[in-house]
C-alpha cells in the first residue's frame, strides 16, 4: 500500500510549486488530477490552459510518480448520451506520460434534471462501454462514490448499489471518505458494505459540513475506517484534503507554511498507514 496526495488540493498554486511541495514534503507518488471545467464545477484549475506535454514534463522533472489519474468529470450534458463522460484530456495525458498508472479514478455519472432507475439501467451499459479500453492502461479502473447534488440525477450513492455495479463489472471502487460523510452515511459501515471492492481511497476528514479537511482535525474516525480495509486489496490511499487550518485558508500561507503542513500531514498519514 502506497500514500499519495491529490494534486488539485493546491489548485490555487503554480503546478510546479505543487509538485515541489509534494516532493519537499516527503511525498513519492501523487494523484494527477486532469483540468476539467462543467459551468460553475471546476477542478485542477491550475492546468488551464497548460500544454499536457508541460505538465508531463514537470511532473518527470520533480521526480515525483504518478501512481493514479483523476479523470475528475462525470456530468453528462445529455441524460441519454455519454459524450463528454470521459476527460477529452485524457488519452493525450496517457501517451505523453511514458508509463502506465497502476490506478484511474472515474466519477460516478450525474446528469442535470431527475431520471428514474431506468435511465441508469440503460445509460451504465454505455459507460462500462467507454470505460473499457482503459484497462489496457492501468491495472485498476476505480468508480469514486458521489453525493447528491441538487438538480442531478447522481445513481450509485449508497454503499449497497455501488458494490453491486462494481463486483459484477470488474470495477474497483475509490471510496472517497467525504463524499459519505456529507451524505450521512457511516464510513466504516460503508467499508464493511463494500468489504474486497475498495482499490483506493481519497482520505480527508470532515466537520460540519466542511469538506474535505485536514486528516485528524475532523469527526471521522479515519483510524477505525482504515482498519477495516483489506491491505491485500487496497492498494493506496490518497490524501485529498485542504492543508488549512480551523481558523486560515491554506490560499493565505505562504510556502514554507503549506510545507509544514504538508510534512505532519504526511506524518499523521504514516501513523494511521504505516511506512509504505
Amino acid at each position: 500500500m502506497r500514500i499519495s496526495f491529490a494534486t488539485a488540493n493546491f489548485f490555487f498554486l503554480p503546478f510546479d510549486e505543487t509538485l515541489e511541495i509534494i516532493a519537499e514534503a516527503g511525498f513519492q507518488n501523487i494523484e494527477l488530477d486532469l483540468f476539467w471545467e462543467w459551468n460553475y464545477w471546476v477542478m485542477a484549475q491550475h492546468l488551464r490552459d497548460i500544454p499536457i506535454s508541460k505538465v508531463i514534463q514537470s511532473v518527470h522533472r520533480s521526480g515525483l510518480k504518478v501512481a493514479s489519474i483523476h479523470d475528475g468529470g462525470g456530468v453528462l450534458n445529455d441524460h441519454n448520451s455519454v459524450a463528454g463522460y470521459v476527460n477529452p484530456q485524457l488519452d493525450e495525458y496517457l501517451n505523453l506520460l511514458g508509463y502506465a498508472p497502476e490506478y484511474m479514478v472515474f466519477h460516478t455519472p450525474h446528469t442535470p434534471g431527475s431520471w428514474g432507475a431506468n435511465w441508469w439501467d440503460n445509460i451504465s451499459r454505455n459507460i462500462l462501454r467507454v470505460l473499457e479500453p482503459y484497462r489496457a492502461f492501468c491495472r485498476y479502473l476505480t468508480l469514486e462514490n458521489m453525493p447528491h447534488f441538487d438538480g442531478f440525477t447522481v445513481p450509485l450513492t449508497t454503499p449497497e448499489e455501488l458494490r453491486a455495479f462494481v463486483t459484477p463489472n470488474r470495477l474497483g471502487v475509490n471510496l472517497d471518505t467525504t463524499h459519505y460523510a456529507h451524505m450521512g452515511v457511516d464510513i466504516k459501515e460503508a467499508a464493511c458494505v463494500l468489504d474486497g471492492t475498495i482499490r483506493s481511497v481519497h482520505l480527508s476528514d470532515y466537520a460540519s459540513d466542511r469538506a474535505h479537511i485536514f486528516v485528524g482535525e475532523g469527526e471521522l474516525d479515519l483510524a477505525g475506517f482504515l482498519s477495516l480495509l483489506d491491505p491485500a486489496i487496497l492498494g493506496i490511499v490518497t490524501l485529498e484534503c485542504s492543508v488549512s487550518t480551523a481558523d486560515r485558508s491554506d490560499m493565505q500561507m505562504s510556502h514554507d507554511e503549506i510545507l509544514n503542513r504538508m510534512k505532519l500531514l504526511r506524518a499523521k498519514a504514516v501513523s494511521l498507514l504505516g511506512e509504505l
